[in-house]
């Protein structure tokens, strides 16, 4: 199975990004690629429809386009975004929603997604994303293998709980 890891967080080594790795580690035998798409220049959907009539292609000169194949490529798209405002990373949400222009090769994938915030796990901003994100996976025909909240919010915090990394290693390794 070809598994695409979408980091959203801007963070170079923090929490989600290591959250994503152990699950990455646990996925052996799989394809496994990443994109940390804070690093990628893409700009947000204009709504202009040009892409619905260009089959797909997009009016922007950005790296979506680049970024959207490997979303079509794979079987299995992750996602990781750490809580901003009550919401995913704006990072993530811009290539989220630029996959109005994905067409036929987006639906259908099995998808998975990991929230780190700072607040505790009773919060309203993993409910809400965990909304948000099962409402596009409806959508878009994906079936959602996990929706995992963790609270923590020092950079690398989450490297000193063992039992979260084991689980987060664990969800590697029943990916299928």
């Amino acid at each position: 199975m070809k598994i695409l890891i979408l980091n959203g967080s801007p963070r170079k080594n923090g929490n989600t990004k290591a959250l994503l790795e152990r699950i990455a580690t646990g996925a052996k035998g799989h394809e496994v690629e990443w994109v940390d798409v804070a690093r990628l220049r893409v700009g947000g959907c204009l709504g202009c429809d040009a892409c619905r009539k260009n089959g797909g292609n997009c009016v922007q000169q950005d790296d979506f386009p680049a970024l959207l194949k490997k979303i079509q490529a794979a079987d299995c798209v992750l996602f990781g975004t750490p809580v901003y405002f009550w919401g995913m990373s704006a990072q993530l949400k811009l290539c989220i929603d630029r996959l109005y222009a994905g067409g036929e090769g987006i639906l259908h994938k099995k998808v998975g997604l990991v929230t780190v915030g700072a607040d505790v796990l009773s919060g309203p901003q993993y409910r809400l994303i965990n909304e948000q994100f099962a409402c596009i996976a409806e959508h878009l025909s994906w079936e959602i293998l996990f929706q995992e909240a963790v609270s923590a919010s020092a950079a690398g915090e989450v490297l000193e709980q063992t039992e979260l990394l084991a689980k987060m290693e664990a969800l590697g390794g029943q990916l299928s």
